[in-house]
């Protein structure tokens, strides 16, 4: 991911941001970074600074792009195989966005709309004065929108010192520099586009993102068709009862041919998924990118991996793809808050396990599994320091806890450093799969209707709970996370399969079984066998990053510790 941010300078305004965000940016893209300023005119000037992570194109490409009609800043990847992979896939949006005909802002929003894959955009419009900003539809990237009384930021990344908000993943926005008016374009073509004043616009996404998780709302569609036509449901009854055994369970399910049939479909989409994250790259490691070297037999590719299903699934698709001459880093993390000088947690123990099922079944693959041990010192130091500002305007315990196990397993250990610059994540397997405990909940007060409104629900809010604050942790350290999970077309197969297509969380399957019962068919699918019952582990207790005393929705004390210093 490359760190990109605009500053909008208004009259008397001097610069708002420090060299302390621009170092951010610059970690966010080590391979080159430019700034321009444009002296608009009336006492408004603007500034652009993109630095770029190169991952797309023969060689790198400077941002922000400038031409007459406007400046681009590009952060994210364009995964579509009708594109010139030759070509950066900053260049080709540009190409796009900058035609000059007579409805230039339709073509904007049209071609906005047209992107595959996880970015965020600003987009400036000489002619009309116009900045477009925005996250991808599923707000996999990072985009946040600061205000002072006479200056805009927007930016990759900002910290605790700024009172930031994250820019919703639900719109396209214009804003108009002249007249402060914001017009709001939905993704979808079923709603209305809607103009506002930006204060008002501020406001009412502070208050959005301020709510807690359970006053979280939205419209769901009760008509939604809940017959099952095939008998799918019976049919996995009837394999329950014939056998006690876990794995004999699944194995009995996947041999139902319709239900065969959705889980070749699925494990297709994904492997697909697998496969542009890795072929769309230079296939060089950090030290030979800087060296120029034609060839790199390091490695280029790591997983984030505590040994569970989600993971472990994309390891195995991964093998496929990577270079056999390359390694893949399989990268494990665990810490040591009690000062007990072990870190055998266990996300440890399940990814030496996975890490040895890997081995016995791709044998001519060399796995590197990379245990990052970190010490409870250099985890209160870093998290005061540099973790809180990435988290933020996420301020919870939950937050911290997860964006600093994300925040350390992408750094690597110091003496074993990963080489890599691509990282796998297995983010969203759980919304789409019924992960969590909530799911089972849900099935057993309302049934389907209720388990899927808990999916629905899973699926809007993801944007604002997690994906955001991922991306500044993980980008930080100069890698590029790519979730196959969250491709486009695998999301929308996933979205409309039926709720027990994707988990049956009931009390006849137990957890191991029914929970994300569709990715562990697919698991069963492609030659696991060991990984296919494990049970759902959260990664904050997993790595032993929580102290489960906590809750995990209150506010954290680097983030109570700010707010007294500040008052």
């Amino acid at each position: 991911m490359c760190g990109i941010i605009c500053e909008i300078r208004y009259s008397g305004c001097s610069t708002v941001v420090d060299a302390q965000i621009l170092q951010r940016i610059k970690n966010r893209g080590p391979d080159c970074i430019h700034k321009i300023e444009l002296n608009v005119g009336d006492g408004l000037r603007l500034f652009f600074c993109g630095a770029v992570l190169w991952m797309q194109g023969s060689s790198p490409f400077d941002q922000p792009v400038e031409n007459d009609s406007g400046v681009l800043l590009f952060n994210g990847d364009i995964f579509d195989d009708t594109w010139d992979r030759n070509l950066s896939d900053t260049k080709l949006i540009m190409d796009k966005l900058s035609k000059q005909v007579k409805n230039s802002e339709e073509l904007v929003i049209n071609h906005l709309k047209s992107f595959k894959g996880p970015f965020s955009l600003i987009y400036y419009d000489k002619v009309n004065y116009d900045l477009y900003f925005t996250r991808d539809r599923i707000g996999r990237t990072s985009l946040l929108f600061h205000q002072t009384r006479n200056a805009l930021v927007i930016s990759s990344v900002l910290g605790r010192k700024y009172s930031c908000t994250e820019v919703p993943a639900t719109n396209i926005h214009k804003l108009n520099l002249k007249t402060k008016t914001i017009i709001l374009y939905p993704w979808t073509n079923k709603g209305e586009k809607r103009e506002s004043y930006l204060d008002d616009w501020l406001k009412e996404i502070e208050n959005k993102q301020s709510l807690p998780d359970d006053q979280y709302t939205f419209e769901f569609n009760s008509t939604i068709d809940l017959t099952d036509k095939d008998d799918f449901i019976k049919a996995i009854e009837s394999a329950v009862i014939d056998n006690g055994c876990k794995l004999s369970i699944m194995k009995n399910i996947i041999k139902i041919p319709l239900i065969k049939q959705v889980v070749q479909n699925v494990t297709k989409l994904l492997e697909n998924s697998v496969k542009i994250r890795l072929e769309t790259q230079p296939n060089k490691c950090k030290n030979c990118i800087k060296l120029k070297v034609t060839k790199c037999k390091h490695c280029t590719v790591g997983i984030l991996f505590s040994g569970g299903l989600d993971c472990t699934i994309l390891a195995l698709l991964a093998d496929k793809y990577v270079d056999k001459e390359q390694p893949i880093d399989l990268i494990n993390v665990a810490f040591n808050i009690s000062n007990n000088s072990s870190f055998d947690v266990p996300d440890r123990i399940t990814g030496r396990q996975s890490y040895d099922e890997l081995k016995s079944i791709c044998t001519t693959r060399q796995w590197v599994f990379k245990e990052v041990n970190v010490p409870k010192e250099d985890l209160e130091n870093i998290q005061k320091s540099t973790i809180a500002d990435l988290v933020f305007p996420r301020n919870t315990i939950l937050d911290e806890s997860l964006g600093t196990a994300l925040w350390f397993a992408a750094r690597g250990q110091d003496s074993d450093y990963s080489s890599c610059r691509v990282l796998l994540l297995g983010s969203g397997a759980d919304e789409l799969f019924g992960g969590y405990l909530r799911h089972r909940k849900a099935l057993q007060r309302q049934g389907w209707l209720g388990l899927a409104k808990e999916l629905q629900l899973d699926w809007n809010r993801i944007s604002f709970r997690n994906l955001a604050r991922d991306n500044r942790v993980i980008c930080d350290h100069g890698r590029q996370p790519r979730m196959p999970y969250l491709d486009e077309d695998f999301i929308d197969f996933v979205l409309n399969l039926k709720p027990w297509l994707r988990c049956y969380p009931s009390e006849s399957l137990d957890c191991g079984i029914g929970d994300k019962l569709m990715l562990r068919l697919v698991a069963l699918n492609i030659g696991l066998k060991n990984v296919v019952t494990f049970p759902k582990r959260a990664l904050q207790f997993g790595s032993r990053i929580a102290n489960k005393k906590q809750k995990g929705g209150d506010l954290s004390q680097n983030f109570l510790d700010c707010s007294l210093n500040s008052s």
